[in-house]
């Protein structure tokens, strides 16, 4: 019942007046709460300035002392004329038509193969054994570890054209720059030796085609003119796919294009000294409030 009748006759609005009376008392406690948590604060002023203001001075002092660390970056591209050649050897404009190698041609496809042999293991030891790098990270017993250190100081991304891009962090800028240059060349070596015995399985596959073709047109006079036609064109086919691997087995010419070497950098990518201080006095600022609050909560309750 909104209303309730007096014994004198008078009717007057309860139930509404209650409900008006709890939202005043809800919104005047939120109010008051806010001022007991302004009024903790302004107390302890003091405390939180002076923990702040310590802590955001030894971080900075602490991260004169860290270590520098240097960035290089060196970027590389697939060649077009290895997608040329491949499309070449494997039937000239008919590949387009075959989805697979329409995916084995695409960039984005040759990028993320760039990706998985950079980040192989074989690449990574080649590295650790060529710049000694056991010794300069302190893990000559402990070759996962280097492993390990070498692979969290190597960030490789793939942009959106299919570019690879390589980047290195070291204590020494040139031996940054040297390593992501000698992730190129272990790329292109590596590449290399895949690519040759794919065109060696490629020339021994086509030769016995070849003979067996060889065969058949050593019998051409028993065949009907059309399927005679079209076996001498089929051996020429083979022979020119035949040659073409040939020369790719015998070729030693670079499968990647390097887009940007890497070069010494001047510029430290680490430590942030400045994230560092901003990240500390923020984690200070609330650490110190919580303090303040906790005291306050330990004072009036026990």
């Amino acid at each position: 019942m909104d209303d309730e009748t007096r014994p004198d006759g008078d009717t007057v609005k309860t139930a509404g007046a209650s409900k008006n009376l709890s939202v005043h008392q809800d919104a005047d406690d939120s109010i008051i709460n806010l001022a007991d948590y302004f009024r903790v604060i302004l107390k302890q002023r003091r405390m939180i300035f002076w923990f702040c203001t310590a802590v955001v001075i030894v971080t900075a002092i602490v991260s004169l002392f860290l270590p520098k660390y240097f960035a290089a970056t060196t970027s590389v591209v697939p060649p077009m004329d290895v997608m040329q050649r491949e499309a070449l050897m494997t039937g000239g404009l008919n590949a387009a038509k075959n989805p697979v190698l329409r995916q084995m041609m695409d960039a984005s496809s040759i990028s993320d193969m760039y990706v998985g042999i950079l980040r192989s293991r074989s690449v990574v030891d080649a590295l650790i054994e060529r710049f000694d790098l056991g010794r300069i990270y302190g893990n000559k017993n402990k070759f996962y570890l280097t492993r390990k250190i070498l692979s969290d100081r190597t960030s490789i991304k793939v942009g959106e054209e299919g570019i690879v891009a390589i980047t290195v962090e070291d204590r020494d800028p040139c031996r940054a720059a040297a390593l992501a240059n000698a992730y190129v060349e272990e790329l292109d070596r590596q590449n290399k030796r895949l690519s040759v015995g794919q065109a060696t399985n490629k020339k021994v596959f086509l030769e016995n085609r070849l003979r067996e073709m060889e065969k058949d047109l050593s019998e051409i006079d028993n065949l009907l003119s059309r399927d005679a036609k079209n076996k001498e064109m089929l051996f020429d086919l083979l022979t020119r796919e035949y040659e073409i691997a040939k020369i790719e087995e015998a070729k030693s010419m670079p499968t990647i294009q390097v887009l940007d070497k890497a070069e010494p950098s001047e510029k430290r990518c680490s430590p942030k000294r400045m994230q560092l201080v901003l990240l500390a006095g923020l984690t200070s600022l609330f650490l110190s409030i919580f303090i303040a609050f906790a005291g306050e909560y330990m004072r009036e309750h026990l």
